[in-house]
């Protein structure tokens, strides 16, 4: 494919976003509505592995079944004229959660949370409707700028997710075998169990935030057997000893989705969006008290620094009604001040006059 085709006689290839072992992503014009689009094409030869093929499909069956601003929104899918298997999204602005850490090795928490908070909403809807992720990591996490120059959130493939249902049940596994993305596996994944429930992805979302915040995992290790080992029998480091001085509440709700035992852990990801909640409110709260001490303070010292040269009275130093003022910490009106300066100005010809007439 290339750059000026058109695929199904209405999606106009713009340019390659990125390329994978099983296909790659363009820009693209649906011209029939002239809306700009993205496309995720499947390779021909990768589309013959029926187990692959499922994946791609069951990407746009997961992800359609799931409203969410903070979900991909997937358009549309079909078939190109070579044979390649193709999804429609929407054409996100922004980049990749893994490319923004590689930047900029943190972020901060009051933007973590306001990104987070949308991400577990989403979370809560796909497991309301007994679909789990199974795959969440900085890279299927996308960071979009809206329409309103807004940063929202956005999961991204669910190609290995699984719905819980037995009438459709799409998991792409065998009992036993591992599925995810070893670093960000919860203990469970990691044993191999089929019993998984929406918790693993809290498990993941967990990892996710602990790295965001620290630019560390909690997890390491030299090779994978020696990493499933820990993720089985260690427990995570308290996120609070990698990075100091985070609110002490967030270090808990992270801690808290770390728990090795799946019952421990947050019940769910709507109880995880409230705690999330709170945790924004009560930084924007502390934000605001700062900045309102600082207004506070500068508007003090500037009132000071304007009106105390005013402060001298008119006889041998004294302190007269502008120094009163200045020493209550109060802020004269602009016509006071005119009145004030007419009446210095006055009394001061006053003066003279009276001092001509006494010399004659």
């Amino acid at each position: 494919m290339n750059p000026g085709d058109l695929i199904q006689s209405r999606y106009r290839l713009v340019k390659i976003l990125g390329r994978g072992a099983s296909g790659s992503v363009w820009a693209a014009k649906n011209e029939l509505i002239d809306r700009d689009v993205a496309l995720k094409v499947m390779r021909p030869e990768v589309a013959e592995d029926a187990v692959a093929l499922q994946r791609f499909f069951n990407e746009a069956k997961a992800s359609g079944r799931v409203r969410s601003p903070s979900i991909v929104e997937i358009l549309d899918l079909g078939q190109a004229e070579d044979g390649s298997p193709f999804l429609v999204f929407e054409l996100l602005v922004g980049e990749g959660l893994d490319e923004w850490l590689r930047r900029e090795g943190t972020i901060e928490p009051e933007t973590l949370v306001e990104l987070f908070i949308g991400l577990a909403r989403a979370l809560d809807m796909a497991h309301q409707q007994g679909i789990i992720h199974r795959d969440l990591k900085p890279a299927n996490i996308y960071v979009h700028r809206n329409h309103l120059g807004e940063l929202v959130g956005k999961i991204l493939d669910f190609g290995i997710s699984k719905v819980l249902e037995k009438e459709h049940n799409f998991a792409l596994t065998h009992t036993g075998c591992v599925v995810g993305s070893p670093a960000y596996m919860s203990p469970e994944q990691a044993a191999g169990r089929d019993d998984l429930d929406g918790r693993a992805d809290l498990w993941s979302l967990g990892i996710v935030m602990y790295e965001a915040l620290t630019g560390t995992l909690p997890h390491q290790a030299s090779n994978y057997n020696a990493l499933m080992v820990r993720i089985l029998s260690k427990d995570c480091d308290p996120i609070a000893s990698r990075r100091p001085g985070l609110p002490p509440r967030l270090c808990h709700i992270v801690d808290a989705c770390l728990e090795r035992e799946r019952d421990a852990r947050i019940a769910s990801a709507g109880a995880l969006a409230k705690e999330l909640e709170a945790v924004l409110r009560e930084l924007r709260a502390a934000r605001f008290r700062g900045q309102k001490g600082r207004r506070a303070s500068d508007v003090g010292l500037g009132d000071k620094l304007r009106l105390a040269p005013e402060s001298v009275g008119l006889r041998g130093g004294s302190v007269g009604t502008l120094g009163r003022l200045v020493q209550h910490g109060r802020r004269l009106p602009p016509a006071m001040l005119v009145a004030a300066g007419l009446a210095v100005v006055f009394w001061a010809m006053v003066l003279v006059l009276v001092g001509r007439y006494w010399i004659r």
